[in-house]
């Protein structure tokens, strides 16, 4: 099986399937892409929704640090990193 050329359906610009990206297709029952790899990575972050940064202070120190989630509608603790693996520490969770 040779490398394929291929112009992507999006923005027209032309990539290649190589052999082993194809042999992995045909061993998942996939069909080969339409779309350059480009292409297909901005599909994926767009399918991933968007995130938000916020700025807070650590609870314990403090510290000025930047979270995932909304400080003002968080009910949990929020520490920086260090305080965080102190604590983490101090009460170990128990997996069974």
């Amino acid at each position: 099986m040779d490398n394929i050329k291929q112009n992507c359906k999006t923005c027209g610009k032309e990539f290649w399937i190589i052999k082993q990206e194809q042999d992995f297709l045909k061993k998942m029952s996939l069909p080969l892409p339409s779309n350059c790899p480009g292409c297909r990575q901005t599909r994926r972050l767009k399918e991933r929704g968007e995130r938000n940064l916020y700025r807070t202070t650590c609870s314990k120190c403090n510290k000025s640090i930047i979270v995932a989630y909304d400080p003002k509608t968080e009910t949990r603790q929020i520490l920086c990193k260090p305080c965080y693996l102190d604590w983490f520490e101090k009460n170990p969770v128990l997996i069974p």
